[in-house]
């Protein structure tokens, strides 16, 4: 009894003590180290009130590089300056003036209307190709860029984009060309949604040797800069036309060849060439070419077979220029060197795939050409092959004593190689390359 009383008494007084305070500890501060592959970090990381630039503080000086290189503002390409009336300085000396004279002119508050008569009546820039426009926003900030073509005197011309940034124009492409450029195309290409500039300018290295350089470009929102859209520019004879031309809503750059040749370029091939989207750039995607109109491209066809080893198809194209009336002279004495050519090219193809017409080929040209000493050079090479090949019986002796034959005598490959630049190169060994 008196044990229960004791125990109800000791409860008792525990019931009436305070509670006790709990006591407030600030937690333990887990200090943060340089990163451990695989490592976990558990506990509090304490509140960063403020960052020192040089790293003192912190366990990654990293950090240190990233604060002191914050980025800088984007300049606002949507605001432009207000307008007004400022005055053209004189034509400035060099093309690079001309540009920041142009820029600053624009920056001032003067519009493209009032520049384009500038150019034209004061500064004498703009001729037939010489053109301004500022209808179209190449960039997508929402305001119209302002597009020039001008002459550069004494320098050549120049293709010249500008677009407002912070309240000023500034330059956003530029590019140097022999002659003024010429805008052929500025919109639409491709249908993704940015507008292309296709421009092309002449430029001439000599008499008859002019052509056109066309380049095609667009900006490139990601890079912030204009970027070009072929894999180089485009060389033609002929000004580039544009066109739809398998109908799939992508324009196509079109290069019409019509030339049929100069004296420095020799006898060309007409026809058309396609440069089309391929999803990245614009690519050559075909070329038809017309039928041949001279002698000399029918052979040079045939050379090219026969270097590549279609001995087969060489020989239908040399039998086809020996039989086809319509093919032109390119020069006069074609008729004579041309067919002695290649009646010698069909005799040593005959003898390498032993034709039948082997024998019927020799007999051919001794009966065209029965003086041998007054023989065209390419007759007597067909008699020394011929000779050779009886006595050895063996392709390559016979194509040796060839060789032998054109290395004394230079017109074998001069009579060739005279149909202007843009003709093969030949040697002795490929006269006989068996």
């Amino acid at each position: 009894m008196r044990r229960f009383l004791a125990l109800l008494t000791l409860i008792l007084l525990a019931a009436c003590q305070p509670d006790p305070v709990a006591v407030q500890q600030a937690p333990t501060v887990i200090p943060f180290p340089t990163m451990t592959p695989g490592r976990t970090l558990r506990g509090e990381l304490p509140t960063v009130v403020a960052l020192s630039l040089d790293g003192s503080n912190l366990a990654n000086p990293a950090t240190a590089v990233a604060l002191a290189n914050q980025p800088t503002a984007t300049p606002n390409y949507a605001v432009c300056p207000p307008a007004a009336s400022p005055v053209i300085a004189a034509l400035p000396a060099t093309g690079r003036e001309i540009t920041d004279e142009i820029a600053r002119f624009l920056s001032a508050g003067g519009s493209p209307a009032a520049l384009e008569t500038a150019l034209r009546d004061e500064w004498g820039l703009l001729d037939d190709t010489g053109t301004i426009r500022s209808d179209m926003d190449l960039t997508g900030e929402g305001t119209p860029d302002v597009i020039l073509t001008y002459r550069v005197p004494g320098e050549g011309g120049s293709l010249l984009v500008l677009g407002c940034a912070a309240g000023r124009y500034i330059t956003l492409y530029q590019v140097d060309t022999p002659t003024t450029p010429q805008i052929i195309h500025s919109g639409e290409l491709n249908a993704n949604g940015t507008p292309e500039i296709l421009f092309s300018s002449e430029e001439c290295g000599g008499e008859d040797e002019c052509q056109f350089r066309t380049q095609l470009v667009t900006w490139q929102p990601t890079d912030g800069r204009f970027t070009s859209l072929l894999n180089g520019a485009i060389l033609s004879q002929n000004l580039p036309e544009i066109g739809d031309f398998d109908e799939d809503r992508v324009i196509e750059i079109i290069i019409r060849m019509t030339s049929t040749g100069t004296p420095s370029t020799g006898p060309l091939r007409t026809g058309v060439t396609i440069y089309d989207w391929n999803g990245t750039n614009y690519a050559r995607s075909i070329t038809q070419l017309d039928p041949p109109r001279f002698m000399i491209q029918v052979v040079r066809q045939a050379d090219s077979d026969l270097a590549r080893g279609n001995t087969q198809a060489a020989i239908a194209t040399y039998e086809l220029a020996l039989r086809d009336d319509s093919l032109g002279n390119w020069f006069n004495d074609d008729q004579t060197v041309l067919r002695s050519y290649v009646l010698y090219r069909l005799l040593t193809a005959y003898a390498f795939t032993e034709h039948e017409d082997l024998l019927p080929a020799f007999q051919s040209i001794q009966q065209n050409y029965p003086d041998p000493l007054n023989a065209p050079i390419y007759a007597q090479m067909s008699n020394t092959f011929w000779n050779a090949l009886q006595v050895t019986g063996n392709l390559r002796s016979a194509c040796i004593e060839v060789q032998n034959l054109v290395n004394t005598q230079p017109s074998a490959i001069n009579l060739l190689t005279r149909y202007g630049g843009s003709g093969p190169m030949y040697t002795a060994e490929s006269l006989c390359p068996f």
